[in-house]
């Protein structure tokens, strides 16, 4: 369960405080594939940074599963994220001069497996999300940008994580390729039992989704909030 508690950030500007995250609260059971959604400015990326620990709310708690992640120090919090959370992104971050198989080995090397344990994971892995025959050996300049996020999710998943955060996870790819990484991560939320939240713009992937959450001014709203820009 991801629970989130009264969560509000705040951010100083040349006009005052600014809250970018208002009295934000929700729960997400686990093994749910959940959307926030919302227009440019709405809070929803800063929500997002907020839930995998990259950044420390003002106020307000965080929990996933038995662990309130905002009462960690900083450096079990860098220990928690490499652990418990997978994080997807709308650029991919591979190594470009690492094999698709060596990217999704990488935290599987700093979680201290073995390089034989290593290898065998991230095959295995690279097979789930479709990633075969020779494409584990070619490097991210000579995958498509479907491929090369089908890789990215792969590595979120190395460390068998409790939680998935995607940032526009299909923001660099064609409508067809978009609907295929949806569908992937949907399947995996299914077949894993891991909790995905997905920060989109776009009502399609959110509409493909268990639960919304629509933002706006940093609030949790009901109904469509104003759209259509990326934050």
């Amino acid at each position: 369960m991801l629970q989130v508690n009264d969560v509000t950030k705040h951010f100083k500007s040349s006009g005052g405080t600014v809250a970018a995250v208002d009295g934000v609260s929700f729960d997400i059971p686990n093994g749910r594939f959940a959307s926030i959604v919302g227009s440019s400015g709405s809070g929803k990326s800063t929500l997002l940074s907020l839930l995998g620990a990259l950044d420390a709310p003002s106020d307000g708690s965080i929990r996933v599963g038995d662990v309130e992640i905002t009462k960690l120090s900083a450096r079990k919090q860098v220990a928690y994220r490499r652990s418990r959370i997978g994080f997807v992104f709308q650029q991919y971050y591979l190594v470009p001069n690492l094999t698709a198989l060596e990217n999704v080995m990488l935290p599987l090397e700093f979680a201290g497996l073995r390089a034989k344990a290593r290898r065998h994971r991230a095959a295995e892995l690279l097979k789930q999300v479709g990633i075969t025959g020779s494409k584990p050996g070619r490097r991210p300049g000579k995958l498509s940008g479907g491929e090369q996020q089908r890789v990215s999710i792969a590595r979120a998943l190395a460390n068998s994580p409790e939680l998935i955060l995607a940032d526009e996870p299909t923001g660099n790819l064609d409508s067809r390729n978009g609907r295929r990484i949806v569908r992937l991560l949907k399947e995996l939320s299914r077949s894993e039992g891991t909790t995905v939240v997905v920060v989109t713009h776009d009502r399609s992937v959110a509409a493909d989704t268990d639960m919304t959450l629509s933002m706006q001014d940093g609030r949790i709203v009901d109904g469509d909030p104003d759209p259509d820009e990326e934050d």
